[in-house]
């Protein structure tokens, strides 16, 4: 191979890899709004099973892998098309990858294992059978070239998600003293003993009590107590758009006080 051959093939490797960077970072910032209303479809379909933050965990674990795989896969497909002939091993190939992130994205969810630690190991599992079998199906360099240079996005992908689970956000049971309940019957959480308990352990200076719901052991409970009342939390990654009624409310009673009782969600 002569120097101009060697000039030409480096030039074309650095091409490659410029377009995976590039490629992988307009399609990323593209589908991560086109993808965003999806959060809320998640967060619902979630809300009942795992409870308000654990769905919100699930929808924002959701979009990002969703965002991710496809960012790497376009440009890889579109290398592909230009520089080879193996397209259709490619294009399923993205596509199982999707399907096991979602997999193991919704399996960790149910086992309460879902986090950015699970999520980091689980595309890096992904990331490195998504290489194997790049070489296995022999697609051109460029494909492959345009892989490797997609990863570094991805990687940023990660990153982003591990702070945006990190964040200050969640949801609050609040009860707040009030005379609404005086003229008709008041709930008194008997279908969810440990929930009141909770609820009512210890109120603030201004006499509200609250419950965080982030982290909290009986999420599930809590959600479905709420739910039998008319009450769900507002999904908080869409504040101004919410899945559900911000203002619900309905009345407990306890200790012969009225509360109003309501979720809120906080940060942004």
């Amino acid at each position: 191979m002569n120097l101009d051959q060697s000039l030409d093939r480096l030039a074309r490797t650095a091409g490659y890899a410029a377009f995976g960077v590039l490629g992988a970072a307009v399609v990323a910032l593209a589908l991560a709004r086109g993808l965003s209303p999806a959060q809320a479809v998640v967060y619902e379909a979630f809300y009942l099973l795992l409870g308000p933050w654990s769905a919100t965990e699930t929808a924002s674990v959701l979009h990002i892998t969703a965002v991710g795989a496809l960012a790497v896969a376009v440009p890889v497909l579109v290398a592909e098309y230009v520089a080879g002939d193996r397209l259709r091993p490619v294009a399923v190939g993205a596509t199982v990858a999707l399907a096991m992130l979602v997999v193991v994205s919704v399996v960790a969810a149910f086992l309460g294992v879902l986090g950015f630690p699970t999520v980091a190991v689980a595309v890096a599992v992904v990331a490195a059978a998504a290489t194997a079998g790049l070489r296995r199906a022999r697609v051109s360099r460029g494909a492959t070239v345009t892989f490797a240079g997609s990863l570094p996005v991805l990687a940023l992908l990660l990153v982003l998600l591990g702070v945006g689970l990190g964040w200050g956000g969640g949801y609050e049971v609040v009860a707040e003293p009030t005379d609404a309940g005086a003229d008709r019957p008041a709930a008194d959480l008997s279908d969810a003993p440990e929930v009141r308990a909770d609820l009512f352990a210890a109120p603030d200076e201004d006499g509200v009590y609250r419950l965080g719901l982030r982290d909290y052991d009986r999420e599930r409970q809590a959600a479905r107590a709420l739910d039998d009342r008319g009450v769900r939390c507002p999904f908080v990654n869409t504040p101004s758009n919410p899945v559900y009624d911000p203002d619900a409310s309905f009345v407990a009673e306890h200790d012969g006080q009225y509360y109003r009782v309501s979720c809120v969600a906080y940060g942004d």
